[in-house]
């Protein structure tokens, strides 16, 4: 699933990305509810993980504002108060489900993965590009009959190319989707990766340059 985590601790916001990502889902972060209302304007997400006490907005008035839009996406509230009230408000404004802090990671992921299954969107199982094919469920990738080995960045990357094809993605756009801090991995990083999935997926090529702008993955004219 595509997911909108939204959480001001910097720290748990990257390790709950993290722990969703290595489950297979791709989370995005923010850190304020303003931030937050304006990408589920840009971007529909299957789910959004919200913490109630955000600066200035809390969870429920984003909630309430998400709900009033007719935004209809899972949403798993995180309060760090347990008390009974704040489970009642926030399923009384059209939350799905409840996790109070601090929580197993496990747990939280597990909650993501029951909403996923009580709520089966319209996600493809399969991406297909010419005859390259990425299994998401089986995590699986095809070259036509050839079964070709990836590592979990590699199939990170290609899964991002092929949600859209013929999109123009920026490195500093894939090295954020991909390794998230961008500062510390490195550009490099992401030209590195682009190469080693171009030798794997072999000719004719799919993944194309497209000069002083990025990469974008599409069957060959």
């Amino acid at each position: 699933m595509e997911i909108l985590v939204v959480e001001d601790e910097v720290r748990l916001a990257r390790h709950i990305s993290r722990s969703l990502t290595e489950a297979g889902h791709e989370p995005v972060m923010v850190h304020d509810g303003e931030t937050a209302l304006w990408k589920t304007e840009l971007k529909r997400y299957d789910l959004i993980v919200l913490d109630v006490m955000l600066p200035g907005m809390n969870g429920f008035e984003v909630l309430r504002h998400l709900r009033a839009q007719k935004i209809d996406a899972r949403v798993l509230i995180l309060t760090a108060r347990g008390e009974v009230s704040d489970r009642v408000t926030g399923l009384g404004l059209g939350a799905d489900d409840y996790l109070a802090k601090p929580f197993a990671m496990q747990e939280l992921v597990a909650r993501v993965s029951a909403l996923g299954r009580r709520f089966p969107g319209e996600a493809p199982m399969k991406l297909q590009i010419s005859d390259l094919v990425l299994n998401l469920i089986e995590r699986k990738l095809y070259r036509g009959t050839r079964r070709i080995d990836l590592s979990a960045r590699e199939l990170m990357l290609l899964r991002v190319l092929m949600r859209e094809p013929g999109r123009i993605f920026t490195r500093t756009e894939l090295c954020e989707r991909v390794w998230e801090r961008q500062h510390e991995y490195g550009l490099k990083l992401v030209e590195a990766f682009i190469s080693r999935l171009r030798k794997k997926i072999n000719s004719p090529p799919l993944i194309h340059t497209v000069r002083h702008l990025g990469y974008t993955i599409r069957e060959s004219e």
